[in-house]
């Protein structure tokens, strides 16, 4: 493994901010204020040229790379990684940086490692093609941190992510929970994420460990990109594929599949098929609410990205992070820290969802969600 950069090395010349890239630079005292404002002003720059001011000379940069697409990445990892490195590296400087494809990000990553950056927080847009990029970083001696998606067959310093078997395992449970005594009697589909990311062969996996053998499984699809639109494709494809038997249900691994899903089913004269998600987001919540989303894989995002934050600290400190166990990408055993997801349903939003600060009761109840949660008891 690498050792960490000499926390007495000098620090990156200033730079200006490049496209794609958003520059945080705030006191501790201020971070916490900010960070609501922080996740909109990314979302809104994403893809752009969107950034702060740029700092002062005399910080140490870190670079937290992610796909443009990712909605979560920018909403929920990254300012709760910026906020937290920010309390724990007084002088450090979080970049974020956003790419359509993996190609860009490797560029990006290379332009973060000639500017000084001395540690790389990557969700790979590609977990095989971004190999060249963690090449790139062993070289300069620069510790990376493979941030929920597995990079394969290359040097990687640390893993963090929720454990995806434990993942697909909860949602497949949900689909049985919700077939009973009902499972020898139809099928059921399977809509799974998309196959550049190495999380949705995990997900499939833990998956598959539940239903196989017990539920006839008429179609399982991937979903290029994670894509709503490709979800609803796939999912009228897979209705032709039942073949006259009944849909059971349709086990998602993502809020957005659902989604997708759920226009197919509508489009098809289906309702009240149990349907599957992950990541509990507001729709989905608010799905969940109606009675159209049976359940929601819950992961508690700021309590990964502040695990992760916390990681880079210790490291760009000079110390060893605390991690839980070690995950072979290929190229050795990589330190890993796997945080554990749970299931939500109706009666566990405000419990699992809301007291934990994931999502607010009046971003849940906004609009015409507002009767659902009078119905469910969920007031601001």
């Amino acid at each position: 493994m690498r050792t960490a950069p000499n926390p007495d090395s000098n620090a990156a010349p200033r730079h200006t901010p490049t496209p794609g890239r958003t520059t945080v630079n705030r006191t501790p005292a201020k971070a916490a204020a900010t960070l609501a404002a922080l996740a909109t002003l990314v979302l809104a720059g994403c893809g752009g040229d969107a950034s702060d001011a740029p700092a002062a000379g005399g910080e140490r940069r870190v670079a937290f790379l992610a796909p443009s697409t990712s909605l979560r990445a920018l909403a929920y990892d990254y300012p709760n990684f910026a906020v937290r490195l920010q309390e724990r590296c007084g002088d450090c400087v979080v970049d974020l940086h956003t790419a359509a494809d993996q190609a860009e990000q490797n560029r990006q990553g290379e332009r973060a490692l000639a500017d000084g950056a001395e540690a790389l927080v990557v969700v790979a847009a590609d977990g095989a093609e971004a190999a060249s990029l963690l090449r790139s970083a062993d070289a300069a001696g620069v510790p990376v941190v493979a941030y929920d998606r597995l990079v394969k067959d290359a040097p990687l310093d640390y893993y963090v992510s929720f454990d995806g078997g434990a993942v697909g395992e909860i949602g497949a449970r949900a689909i049985l929970d919700a077939v009973g005594e009902r499972a020898g009697q139809g099928a059921v589909v399977m809509l799974q994420g998309d196959p550049a990311d190495n999380n949705a062969g995990l997900f499939a996996a833990g998956a598959h460990s539940v239903l196989d053998g017990e539920v006839e499984i008429a179609a399982d699809r991937s979903v290029a990109g994670w894509s709503a639109e490709q979800a609803e494709v796939e999912m009228a494809a897979a209705l032709r594929e039942l073949g006259g038997r009944e849909l059971l249900g349709v086990y998602t691994s993502y809020d957005g599949l659902a989604a997708g899903a759920l226009e197919a089913l509508t489009a098809a004269g289906y309702g009240g098929v149990p349907i599957t998600g992950q990541d509990a987001e507001v729709a989905a919540l608010q799905r969940i609410l109606a009675g159209t989303q049976t359940m929601t894989v819950f992961k508690d995002l700021p309590a990964q990205a502040r695990t992760t934050a916390d990681l880079v600290a210790d490291v760009l400190a000079g110390e060893e992070p605390a991690t839980t166990t070690t995950t072979d990408n290929g190229d050795g055993a990589v330190p890993t820290v796997l945080l554990q997801p749970e299931a939500v349903t109706r009666a566990d939003i405000r419990s699992k969802v809301l007291d934990s600060g994931y999502t607010t009761a009046e971003a849940l109840c906004a609009g015409a969600a507002s009767a659902l949660c009078q119905e469910a008891g969920i007031t601001g």
